[in-house]
Formats: structure tokens, C-alpha cells, sequence
């Protein structure tokens, strides 16, 4: 999926704080819907900063959030809404209809889930609620072709934390000191 090596995984946990760097480009997917979870306050309805952000730029944008946003207004084919981030139930049922969409469409194209960033949704739930909320996501995942990207800064949390979250990851993507790209696949 993601680059050499990488092809099997479907879901990354990708270890970065910086929000402007393709972590590993997508090039080699022609039609990549994309599923943003997204709850950060800058943008992200543009398809552009999902260009810049993942490599590859969307066929279809729908983005989840907990802010009030014109589809129109910010260049997503469809904005869906929770009433917070803390709302994982609304978060995993609105992922699982548009996978399903996805899913059903004959031959369509493969689905990314992008959920930026899990460093925000641990101001509104713990660990426990976030790893179950994660282990259907990514088995979802699993289940439909899709494939998912994750983002969480790992300086936000403690080495367990991120050891525990990345037990549920096919991939770990983190910048080494040089500021390539090291991808572990389990």
C-alpha cells in the first residue's frame, strides 16, 4: 500500500507531529476515496491539503467532524458531524456507512480512512475507550478492503500508550534522525 515492503498493510499508525509532510505517499492508488475523522482546527474540508497531506489527491472527500462545516464552503463532497470527538460510537457508525458505501459499490475503488489526529481524541477519552474504538475501526478496516492512516504525535504520550495503540496497526511509520521514513510491518 504504502511503499515497498508495506503492501500487505491496511492500517499505519503513523508516529509524526508534522502535519504538512506526506507521510509515505499513496501514488500507487488511482482511486482513492477518502474518509477524513478529522477534528483539528485547521482546514480540512480543501481536497488540496489531503493532496499535500497523503500524496495522492481524493476522488471523493467526506469528512467527519465535530465542527459545523458547508460542504461547499470547504470543497468536501460531503461533511458528516458528531457532537464531539468524544463521540466514538457516532465516529465508528459514520465510518461504517461510508464503508459500506464504498463497499457495495460493484469493483469500486479502494477506501482510505484517514484519522487525524489521535493525539486530539485523547483530550476526550482515555485509552481504553480509544483502543476499542481503534480495534473495530481497523478490523472494519480489514473487512472492507480499505485501507487506513493514522496519526498521533508521540510526544503527547507515554512510550506504553504508544506501544499499546500500535499492537492494533498491520504498519508504525516514524522518521528516523535523518527524516526518512521507518515503516515496521508486523
Amino acid at each position: 500500500m504504502m511503499r515497498p515492503g508495506a503492501e500487505s498493510a491496511r492500517s499505519v499508525l503513523v508516529l509524526d507531529s508534522d502535519v504538512e509532510t506526506p507521510p509515505l505517499g499513496l501514488a500507487s492508488i488511482r482511486e482513492l476515496p477518502v474518509l477524513a475523522l478529522d477534528f483539528s482546527p485547521r482546514s480540512t474540508g480543501d481536497p488540496d491539503h489531503w493532496e499535500r497531506r497523503l500524496g495522492v489527491r481524493p476522488t471523493e472527500l467526506v469528512v467527519v467532524t465535530s465542527e459545523t462545516r458547508d460542504p461547499d464552503a470547504v470543497g468536501a463532497d460531503t461533511v458528516e458531524q458528531v457532537t464531539s470527538p468524544s463521540d466514538l460510537t457516532g465516529l465508528g457508525m459514520l465510518a461504517t456507512k461510508h464503508l459500506g458505501r464504498w463497499d457495495d459499490s460493484a469493483d469500486g475503488p479502494t477506501p482510505l480512512v484517514v484519522l487525524d489526529s489521535l493525539t486530539i481524541l485523547f483530550q476526550y477519552a482515555d485509552l481504553q475507550a480509544i483502543f476499542r474504538f481503534l480495534h473495530a475501526l481497523t478490523t472494519r478496516l480489514a473487512n472492507s478492503n480499505a485501507h487506513g492512516v493514522f496519526f498521533l504525535d508521540p510526544m503527547t504520550q507515554d512510550d506504553k500508550t504508544v506501544h499499546t495503540l500500535a499492537s492494533l496497526f498491520d504498519a508504525v511509520a516514524e522518521r528516523t534522525d535523518n527524516g526518512e521514513w521507518d515503516v515496521r510491518v508486523r
